[in-house]
């Protein structure tokens, strides 16, 4: 008896069959045998037609699974999302002068402590100490008391990984360089502040984040490229349900409903399985320190009685219109 796309994957895993043993493209072969049964077909190349059409057609289809969006258009996001104007696009210069966002907001202390003498480098080539305790007071207003960086004593820019973040963004993007012991803002990013200010600073810093800087970078999990390569689904579901508070484990699900072969990137342990591994990861990466780092979302815990509690939800901010806008 055959096995239903709805029905338990016979397999045991729990799941229906097609989120599990029952790959996109076994369905559409099925679906393809299918509809070349019926037809009357004299020749390979009407075969081939046939099923070039059927193909197109399918590709163009609203998904479920992808949230509404075809085959098509995540390929798009996936594999050209600064490219694909006819479905998603970047402005280069923000309507919003002043962009709220963490990362901005360490790029300005960075920013208005350098002046034409440069400032001064530490030993190991970081920002100045002074510098460091600086900021995190002041950093710390914007955070929530349940926020580790309340109970941590910053002492350097090793300790100060958001800002730290910052700084290493500031260099991939052309906007800070270290000469002789110094950093010195570039040309470029002299430029472009007088051009357009942080309006014009953000785009660039945004593109350099999804592009450049490795995500895995910040955290002791598996590499898992794809969470950072799909950074485009992820700020169409934060478009598409986030007008209200919703909590992390929703947008996990939402992601691994998309792209369940995420879990063979990952190896399970004895104590943690392959998809808890990759929520954890989802989590952080995405919905905390890109999501919400870049000024895109804000998050806050979950109320309850728990003395202990990781549970968190995210809504979005006025800044992600700004930055994309989605014509799917």
């Amino acid at each position: 008896m055959k096995t239903g796309r709805n029905d338990p994957c016979p397999c045991g895993s729990g799941k229906k069959y097609k989120h599990c043993c029952l790959s996109p493209a076994s369905v559409a072969n099925e679906d393809l045998k299918d509809l070349l049964a019926g037809q009357e077909i004299n020749s390979l190349d009407e075969a081939q037609a046939m099923a070039n059409q059927f193909m197109q057609q399918r590709n163009q289809q609203p998904q479920d699974d992808f949230q509404g969006l075809s085959s098509e258009q995540v390929h798009r996001m996936l594999h050209f999302p600064f490219e694909s104007p006819e479905f998603f696009s970047f402005p280069e210069t923000l309507s919003t002068s002043e962009p709220e966002a963490p990362i901005m907001t360490l790029i300005q202390w960075i920013a208005d402590a350098i002046d034409e003498k440069g400032l001064k480098a530490t030993a190991k080539g970081n920002l100045p100490q002074k510098l460091c305790k600086e900021v995190v007071i002041d950093y710390r207003k914007h955070l929530p008391e349940t926020d580790f960086l309340h109970r941590m004593n910053i002492n350097r820019e090793d300790d100060f990984e958001d800002l730290h973040t910052a700084r290493v963004i500031m260099e991939i993007s052309g906007l800070l360089r270290k000469t002789k012991g110094r950093f010195f803002l570039t040309k470029k990013y002299q430029k472009i502040a007088v051009k357009a200010g942080f309006a014009g600073i953000y785009p660039l810093i945004f593109k350099t984040y999804c592009r450049k800087f490795n995500w895995g970078y910040r955290d002791g999990y598996d590499e898992i490229p794809f969470i950072q390569h799909s950074f485009l689904f992820s700020l169409y579901l934060l478009n598409l349900h986030g007008s209200d508070w919703k909590p992390f484990l929703i947008y996990e699900d939402y992601y691994l409903q998309a792209f369940p072969m995420v879990t063979e990137e990952v190896t399970p342990t004895s104590y943690r399985s392959a998809e808890d591994q990759v929520r954890a990861c989802y989590s952080i990466r995405t919905l905390d320190r890109f999501l919400h780092f870049m000024g895109l979302a804000s998050i806050e815990k979950i109320p309850n009685d728990k003395a202990v509690s990781r549970e968190y939800q995210i809504k979005k901010m006025p800044l992600l219109d700004e930055v994309v806008r989605f014509s799917v």
